[in-house]
């Protein structure tokens, strides 16, 4: 068998191997369920507080990936949910331990209904991945402890496997705390991500994402961006967000609009489907954006300008082409992603009269040079 480093991602490496199994076909399997081992924290906790696997569907737990986990500073990378979703889509292994939940009581603190029966405490990027590949829920361990021990339990369920599979990564992260508590390397997220990428240029984003992580964890910096997969939209949306959106193209009732959700650089798909829904209902959309990795060379402010001027200039070069400006979809604004800045309770909204002047001036320009062009 194929060794790997991570815990999460050992759990599901996916090889020819009798325990591998289909996601979407072994999830309610009560014969499978019996085969998934129980985790070990006898050195923290009565090994009889941690019950057996069982299925429980997502919509039954809360999930809150930046929050929820203690041992984890900043949540789960979209980098290491990405690499488990596509190991996922060919199988699972269940000879190893899976993620764990805490029952919630039946009344929350102000004596209304809980609208969860578990939270999740450890395997986020597990849920994360899984959730995003269509699958109802999953296997889960309930363990019951108190908050100091689920701490404990949470910091040592990260830990590598065992000793032996301690591979390069806690290498990296050891020598690079030490250069920052001895004041050889600055003690900020930029300086520690240019100096990684510096140091070890063929080195993979996901494995430089997850030594950035362990490193702002051992030092304690606090990570100044947010970023987004599909799954983290859902979970903002449910845990933060004060109202209601729709994404991959559903019917928002409220704003008799189909939502879409949109890293910068892929307006351009959302146009195209968004073109579509208006050539088979006449209903228009709207489009939220998201930055990627943000970086001097490319800040928050200049990735969500250029999301702008990708919109605007999409709707300059419809208009150019059929002779209207038509406007079926709109740009809403963009998610909260600087975590000292951004109202982490709302979208960013962009005022849509200031954007339609925009695209006024611009498509006025474009008409102006075909003109002289043809003039010429």
């Amino acid at each position: 068998m194929t060794k790997v480093c991570s815990l999460e991602l050992q759990h599901y490496h996916f090889i020819e191997d009798k325990n591998m199994y289909k996601v979407k076909e072994v999830y309610g399997n009560k014969t499978v369920l019996k085969q998934f081992p129980k985790p070990d924290f006898g050195h923290l906790i009565d090994n009889k507080n941690i019950k057996d696997a069982r299925w429980i569907d997502f919509d039954d737990i809360y999930i809150d990936d930046e929050l929820g986990n203690a041992a984890r500073l900043n949540g789960q990378s979209p980098a290491h949910v990405q690499d488990l979703k596509e190991s996922f889509s060919n199988g699972v292994l269940i000879n190893m331990p899976v993620g764990a939940v805490m029952r919630l009581p039946a009344l929350d603190k102000t004596g209304k209904p809980h609208q969860y029966k578990w939270k999740l405490m450890y395997g986020y990027g597990r849920t994360l991945a899984l959730e995003s590949l269509g699958v109802d829920g999953w296997a889960y361990n309930e363990i019951i402890a108190s908050e100091t021990e689920w701490e404990d339990i949470q910091s040592f369920e990260n830990e590598d496997v065992a000793p032996k599979l301690a591979n390069k990564e806690d290498d990296i992260v050891y020598i690079k705390t030490k250069q920052i508590r001895e004041g050889r390397l600055p003690r900020d997220e930029d300086s520690v991500v240019a100096n990684l990428k510096k140091t070890y240029p063929t080195r993979k984003k996901p494995s430089l994402d997850r030594i950035a992580a362990k490193i702002f964890a051992n030092a304690g910096i606090v990570a100044k961006y947010a970023y987004y997969t599909e799954s983290k939209i859902k979970l903002w949306r449910t845990n933060h967000y004060n109202g209601y959106f729709q994404m991959k193209g559903d019917w928002d009732l409220d704003r008799k609009s189909y939502g879409y959700t949109s890293v910068i650089g892929g307006v351009y798909r959302t146009w195209a489907n968004s073109l579509q829904k208006y050539a088979e209902t006449g209903n228009e959309s709207y489009v939220i954006g998201f930055a990627n990795t943000i970086s001097k060379g490319s800040s928050l402010t200049a990735q969500r300008q250029s999301i702008i001027r990708e919109y605007v200039k999409l709707r300059v070069n419809h208009a150019i082409v059929y002779g209207r400006n038509i406007k079926f979809l709109s740009l809403l604004g963009f998610f909260p992603q600087e975590t000292s800045v951004d109202n982490w309770t709302s979208l960013i909204l962009l005022d849509q009269d200031e954007i339609e002047l925009q695209v006024k001036q611009s498509l006025n320009a474009a008409r102006l040079r075909i003109r002289q062009a043809q003039a010429a």
